[in-house]
């Protein structure tokens, strides 16, 4: 049975059409991701359906009793007791000073607890912690009904969906496949849309060139010499008119195969995504940050105790914490400068980037937003935003009207583009695609500003950071060194303290597996060698069927 079907449908803002779709059908029982870069439209195709936003052409049908987890939008009721909530700890109400982890748990304890048989989720893993996206994977994939799923972390739409709906230039397109197996056929797409193109090319190339060489013997055929006698010129003419009848149907016969060939439009390429980190004022002092004998609490409720580190000029931190234990308390507390317990460098200059982005205006363009905190002129803040994919009019955008990946660029280029030496980034890849993660990625690794930052994408914290910071029941664990680094540590610490020799060679290879399984996901999309990209696949499988029997 169908419970989702669009037919005609346009949907246009201002005078850019988002969304062409002439045909789509989702069965009751599908388990779909939707999948597109940032600003392709996937939030749009949802409120769509929930008939949150009108269309401008064509009909929605939505025959579904359905619960929501909302991108923007957290469910403020109470937490009822259920199975959802124990496993999740999510807070028994919603309050302001929960964290976005904590909000969003409450969002999807009510989702998950209601008696629905379709679960609409956009971006459910933004805000939370390893465990408890792992939690939610198992939960979401208990669930019975059917499932639209917007996400940007590809192991978790690899694990939960086995259909890929693709967003691409305003066309939606059903892959009868999960992710992996959609990454594979998608490239051999491109590559077969780009032979095809350029046979078309080829062909009409050469059919224009023999029309042109025969354009030109038709153009040199002279007229009668003028001594030629009469009858002489009748034959010339004859002969002259016979030739010209011959070409004309020549000439007439390659304009018709040049009209007649199968048009193939040029395969279109995504926008590259180039950041570029401007220098800030140098920090002539060795350490930038400094904490002492901090206690940080909630109201009543201790969050850190004792808490003792520093930041040297030139580090980059992570902060890292289940949710709720104190991450962005802690840097909340930084930013309020300097206190009894918390001394920073008289020369820093910070940028920070809130997870809410409250530090952009929704009622001004993206241009007015980075104009109104820059000192750049306005020809370099183009160029800037050029790299973040903003070309040309978008820049004269309203704010409001972006999606949430394209408003989490703008504030990134906000904070990027102000007179600033200290970047604190508090959950910068929310709702980022793939593409801009990794450019946000090598912009953070070449720049020489001094970072702290809260995330819970392992790889993105793994391939920049060199210092850790880990709030674990109210006490504060540094490290200096790499996230796996300190994760191998730590694994190494608790297993010889817990486990056999076998359980911790066991573990041990379980956690190589499974760092490895994450990087070969992102080296398959992002891959354009087809026989490269077969033999990352072979490996996935392979690594995915390893860890199956690693965990019986």
């Amino acid at each position: 049975m169908v419970s989702i079907k669009l037919d005609k449908v346009k949907k246009y803002y201002e005078d850019k059409l988002i969304l062409d779709i002439d045909n789509l059908e989702i069965e009751e029982n599908s388990r779909i991701g939707i999948v597109g870069e940032n600003g392709a439209g996937k939030t749009t195709l949802i409120k769509i359906i929930l008939g949150e936003i009108d269309i401008d052409e064509g009909k929605v049908f939505f025959h579904a009793n359905y619960s929501y987890i909302s991108q923007s939008e957290n469910y403020s009721g109470s937490c009822n007791n259920s199975r959802v909530k124990s496993i999740l700890g999510a807070p028994d109400n919603y309050n302001e000073f929960l964290s976005g982890g904590e909000k969003i748990k409450i969002s999807i304890n009510h989702a998950l607890s209601s008696n629905s048989n379709f679960l609409i989720a956009d971006e459910p893993t933004a805000n939370l912690d390893t465990n408890t996206i792992k939690s939610i994977e198992k939960l979401i994939s208990e669930y019975k009904g059917g499932l639209l799923l917007v996400s940007h972390d590809r192991n978790f739409l690899n694990n939960l969906c086995d259909n890929i709906l693709e967003i691409e230039n305003g066309k939606v397109k059903l892959y009868k496949y999960g992710y992996s197996k959609y990454i594979m056929l998608k490239a051999k797409e491109r590559e077969v849309e780009k032979r095809e193109y350029e046979k078309y090319i080829a062909e009409k190339k050469r059919l224009e060139k023999a029309m042109i060489v025969k354009e030109n013997q038709q153009n040199s055929i002279k007229k009668s010499p003028k001594r030629m006698g009469n009858s002489e010129a009748r034959l010339h003419k004859m002969g002259d008119q016979k030739s010209k009848k011959h070409l004309d149907g020549n000439i007439k016969a390659l304009k018709s195969r040049i009209n007649h060939l199968e048009v193939k439009e040029k395969p279109t390429s995504s926008k590259a995504i180039k950041i570029k980190i401007t220098e800030g004022n140098k920090i002539p002092s060795k350490t930038v940050i400094e904490v002492k004998n901090l206690d940080l609490y909630i109201g009543n409720k201790l969050l850190i105790k004792d808490a003792n580190f520093r930041i040297k000029n030139g580090k980059k931190a992570a902060i890292i914490g289940e949710n709720g234990c104190g991450k962005t308390t802690l840097i909340k507390e930084i930013l309020k400068r300097d206190t009894e317990n918390i001394r920073l460098s008289k020369y820093i200059s910070i940028g920070y980037f809130d997870q809410d982005q409250d530090i952009l205006d929704k009622n001004k363009t993206i241009l007015d937003n980075i104009k109104s905190t820059s000192s750049y002129d306005e020809s370099f803040i183009r160029i800037q935003l050029a790299g973040f994919g903003f070309k040309g009019d978008t820049i004269y955008k309203n704010v409001s009207i972006l999606s949430g990946g394209e408003k989490v660029k703008v504030a990134l280029s906000k904070i990027i583009l102000s007179d600033t030496n200290t970047l604190i980034l508090d959950e910068p890849t929310n709702y980022l695609d793939i593409k801009s993660i990794e450019a946000l990625e090598k912009a953070l690794i070449n720049t020489d500003k001094t970072i702290v930052m809260i995330s819970h994408d392992r790889s993105f914290i793994s391939s920049i950071c060199d210092y850790i910071i880990e709030i674990k029941d109210t006490k504060l664990n540094c490290f200096s060194g790499t996230y796996t680094d300190f994760i191998e540590e730590k694994v190494n610490y608790e297993t010889k303290k817990h486990e056999s020799h076998s359980e911790r060679e066991k573990k041990g290879k379980l956690l190589i597996l499974e760092n490895r399984l994450s990087k070969i996901i992102s080296e398959i999309s992002l891959e354009k060698n087809l026989i490269i990209k077969e033999k990352l696949n072979e490996e996935y499988i392979k690594l995915l069927n390893d860890i199956k029997l690693l965990k019986k």
